[in-house]
């Protein structure tokens, strides 16, 4: 078998993209089959980075002119359809800045919802620098959640009004996993020392509370509606002493939804105790 008979009965070596078939200009097309022979090349080199040329034209969705290997098969799906896939599969981005070079390094987030609101900032954002560099946490067909450090140069066409992103994906599991865990032990320290923060400064208040309730309740009538009052602030005040508790047993840090986009810890799950009866 001779190597070009090889590269035709390799999928990956089918043409996955538009601008070698449509009417775009010929200076377009050299440059796309020049870099679709070097990627393909570097593609049976084994290395661990994995090549891609995408494009993209205003308000049209990015596809791929040529696609590594590995990534087809990370995402199980034919070319035409990889970046409709990968889009979809995107858990979040994770861009990293120098504020400045003194400073410490900024982290950007955006999850996938987030990212479709500002895809054309971010397109502009990659022709201004001329570069792309990000990590996608995606959720792999195949592998599950996996990290992706994407790291390409913006080519900028202004006869076709369009944008190739020539670059390669390199798999930074590990090193992302690592990160994640960081991260877990440093919220949960910060959620550790507020809550004894919050004991601290709230028991000898709690005390105080309970211990003058208890005695104003010793002397008024069962049954009368003072009473009854006071009766209630002092299950109230067993209800904060009942809080304090779990936030000493605070084990892991976890979080639930509180406000629209605001989140706070979820103490019942943080430290493993069954949540309060409401009511």
């Amino acid at each position: 078998m001779t190597p070009a008979s090889g590269a035709e009965k390799d999928p990956t070596a089918q043409y996955l993209g538009r601008i070698l078939v449509r009417p775009y200009a010929s200076s377009l097309k050299r440059r796309v089959v020049t870099l679709i022979k070097a990627c393909r090349a570097f593609d049976h080199t084994g290395a661990p980075a994995i090549p891609y040329i995408a494009a993209w034209q205003a308000h049209d969705n990015i596809w791929y002119e040529f696609a590594g290997r590995r990534f087809l098969a990370l995402f199980d799906c034919p070319g035409d359809r990889l970046a409709e896939t990968f889009r979809s599969r995107v858990v979040d981005q994770r861009v990293y800045k120098w504020v400045n070079m003194n400073a410490a390094i900024q982290r950007e987030v955006r999850t996938q919802a987030e990212l479709q609101h500002v895809r054309s900032h971010l397109r502009d954002e990659g022709i201004i620098q001329g570069e792309v560099d990000a990590v996608y946490k995606v959720d792999s067909p195949r592998s599950g959640i996996v990290w992706l450090k994407d790291q390409a140069v913006v080519e900028v066409f202004e006869t076709d009004r369009l944008c190739l992103s020539v670059g390669h994906l390199t798999l930074v599991t590990k090193e992302m996993r690592s990160e994640e865990e960081r991260l877990e032990k440093e919220r949960l320290q910060v959620s550790l020392e507020m809550a004894g923060a919050v004991c601290h400064e709230l028991n000898q208040p709690i005390q105080g509370i309970s211990s003058y309730a208890e005695r104003l309740l010793g002397e008024l009538t069962p049954g009368s509606a003072v009473h009854d009052h006071v009766k209630g602030v002092m299950d109230l005040v067993g209800r904060m002493g009942v809080i304090t508790r779990k936030l000493m047993k605070i084990t892991r840090y976890e979080t639930k939804d509180y406000l629209k986009g605001v989140r706070i810890i979820d103490i019942d799950r943080a430290a493993d105790e069954p949540p309060e009866p409401q009511g």
